[in-house]
């Protein structure tokens, strides 16, 4: 449907259980008014946050099953009287994402600013039903198709309600974009504010650096529109990774004895890094070659910076 980098913010557990404090004095790095919030507020923010990122998560889970659908039902409509032109076909199911917060999507809290209410109440609405535009619109496909109206005008409309789906898919994927981007910046702030008094903060931020920086390299290779003329820069780039990479792997890791096994879950995110790098290397000497990559090739850098987070949730949950 579209490669889509989802600029992921991650704030789990730890979050809750760090220590309270009054203090509002602004942070190191820190964007926005919510870097002087206080604890609550910043709790609160770091909340709103898990509960869009789930939301998100589960459309996108849905959306990848209905694109896989989607290609294949295309393909068949150019050859509907192959008997196996719709086989296996099942219709992707959706469920509201799980959250044990009190917090909804649609109503962000009353620690943001009123513009930023207001500005995540309306890409939510926008999000929301543009997905349930999708979702009609794949139901009114697969009546076509369970109907065989095909045969009555030759794909036509089959094939419209497809490039309808598609086209709708990127509307979302903007509205998918407005929030994450605004809640990398919230999201980080907050969660700064929350974590300063953690003892594992230096791996927490080396990591949610490592990711960020990974999620700014896909996006600068996806915007490339001619790889040759912008392969110095993307090698810089990619040049700048190894060097993170490097400087983070030589970390000494967390003390053991302190906190079990996140020696081990730190070492696992410092590898899942190296594993992106080996396979972005290999992807940019491909790409100098043919002078292009390929949607498949950024889609598997799309899955190295997922398995990332992973790794990230593993070490902070």
């Amino acid at each position: 449907m579209k490669s889509t980098i989802k600029l992921l913010v991650v704030a789990v557990a730890i979050s809750f259980t760090a220590c309270k404090s009054g203090d509002k004095k602004k942070e190191d790095g820190a964007k926005t008014e919510y870097a002087e919030a206080d604890n609550d507020d910043a709790n609160q923010i770091v909340e709103y946050n898990n509960v869009l990122v789930g939301l998100t998560d589960e459309n996108n889970e849905y959306l990848k099953r209905l694109d896989e659908n989607l290609q294949q039902i295309d393909k068949g409509l150019d050859n509907p009287n192959d008997r196996f032109a719709f086989i296996g076909i099942i219709s992707p199911y959706s469920s509201s994402a799980f959250s044990t917060s009190k917090l909804r999507p649609e109503t962000p809290p009353s620690a943001l600013s009123s513009d930023d209410q207001k500005y995540f109440k309306e890409n939510v609405a926008g999000l929301n039903e543009t997905m349930t535009k999708i979702k009609d619109t794949y139901k009114s496909l697969d009546d076509y198709l369970k109907a065989e109206d095909w045969k009555d005008d030759k794909s036509v409309k089959g094939k419209k309600l497809i490039d309808s789906i598609y086209s709708m898919s990127k509307a979302y994927y903007k509205y998918d974009e407005n929030l994450l981007a605004k809640l990398e910046v919230i999201g980080d702030d907050a969660e700064r504010i929350i974590l300063k008094t953690h003892p594992l903060k230096e791996y927490i931020f080396a990591m949610k650096d490592d990711r960020k920086a990974v999620g700014d390299f896909n996006k600068l290779i996806m915007d490339t529109k001619n790889f040759k003329a912008d392969e110095a820069k993307i090698k810089s780039a990619y040049a700048a990774l190894e060097a993170q990479n490097k400087k983070h792997t030589e970390m000494d890791a967390p003390d053991a004895t302190k906190f079990p096994s996140k020696d081990g879950s730190f070492s696992r995110f410092n590898e899942s890094f190296k594993e992106y790098l080996i396979e972005a290397k290999k992807t940019l000497r491909n790409a100098s070659a043919a002078g292009k990559l390929t949607e498949s090739e950024i889609e598997d850098l799309v899955r190295k910076h997922e398995y990332m987070r992973t790794t990230y949730n593993y070490f902070v949950g």
